[in-house]
């Protein structure tokens, strides 16, 4: 056995107070410390540092979240090349994000003057329409009031329905407006701040599965733990989010038409040791498809690698 592993499973024997069972020469089997199982059914990955409880569902992707999970001091961190900072630095070159980077300026976002909550009736005309609209996209009340969503009528935007996002400290950083006629003009208008946002980022627990989707009204109706991206590509604030709290699971369910897409979010994922489902909608999107519907189509994908991407980057 590698020194390095040997050093590894005396680290975590300390830690767990265990003797674990050794598979395949890289997986040390524990009992889990979380749900104290009889049976030795937490597995540690010695290469990775991956660890899944296949009771309870304990798990991460690193020896780092162990570590931070249960408390360990620094000398266990230290021990084996870590530190309790975040180790997700090295990961910045692969996307070209360097902490040297000139920050960008933010701007604050305000949503236009002529914004009407959707949650407040009147006999408007527009609001009927707008109120019509919703529904045959199967948003409920609850749902207009906890996005806060609205329309305009009047202004540059104009009988369309405008969606609010706001960041983990509640501070709007983004909308899209959505036109509640079939027009032949543009049907999303977003707000002329930067897209280097993390769609409502306000609902969004990342300690838990993740799903990113294109639009609003996608991540509305999958409802739980979801991120528009507001376009086919992640921002640079939600890589490094994702890197920096080790998120256990991203499911990408782009359009069919942005499969190419999906891939590069997907190949980004893998590579930097999140697990990830890539969901094909069959042309459909969540919202016309329904909660209950996406739902199934994501329990039922599998978890991509390095060979299934491979594969299906050779089929288009």
């Amino acid at each position: 056995m590698l020194l390095y592993q040997e050093t590894i499973i005396s680290v975590l024997n300390k830690l767990l107070n265990q003797i674990p069972k050794i598979r395949k020469g890289t997986d040390a089997v524990y009992h889990c410390p979380s749900c104290k199982h009889y049976k030795r059914k937490l597995e540690i990955n010695l290469h990775t540092g991956k660890y899944n409880c296949w009771v309870c569902g304990f798990s991460g992707t690193s020896f780092k979240t162990l570590f931070k999970k249960l408390n360990a001091p620094s000398e266990f961190y230290t021990s084996i090349g870590l530190t309790q900072k975040s180790s997700f630095r090295k990961n910045i070159a692969d996307f070209s994000i360097s902490f040297e980077d000139e920050p960008e300026e933010q701007k604050i976002v305000k949503l236009p003057k002529e914004f009407k909550p959707i949650c407040e009736p009147n006999n408007d005309l527009e609001y009927k329409h707008a109120l019509k609209y919703l529904k045959s996209r199967n948003i409920t009340k609850i749902d207009c009031i906890r996005y806060n969503i609205g329309y305009c009528t009047e202004g540059e935007l104009k009988n369309r329905i405008v969606i609010p996002s706001y960041d983990g400290n509640g501070m709007l950083n983004f909308y899209t407006a959505r036109s509640f006629f079939e027009t032949k003009g543009l049907k999303y208008v977003s707000c002329s701040s930067s897209k280097n946002v993390i769609g409502f980022e306000l609902f969004v627990n990342f300690e838990q599965p993740i799903t990113l989707v294109e639009g609003p009204f996608d991540a509305i109706s999958i409802r739980n733990n979801c991120i528009p991206l507001f376009g086919k590509t992640m921002s640079k604030q939600l890589k490094l989010k994702l890197l920096e709290n080790d998120v256990p699971m991203v499911h990408i369910l782009l359009d069919n038409d942005a499969l190419k897409d999906s891939i590069k979010i997907c190949e980004f994922l893998t590579k930097n040791s999140i697990p990830t489902k890539l969901v094909m909608l069959d042309g459909k999107d969540p919202s016309v498809l329904g909660f209950e519907k996406t739902w199934q189509l994501i329990d039922n994908c599998d978890t991509m690698d390095f060979e299934k991407l491979f594969k299906l980057k050779l089929s288009i």
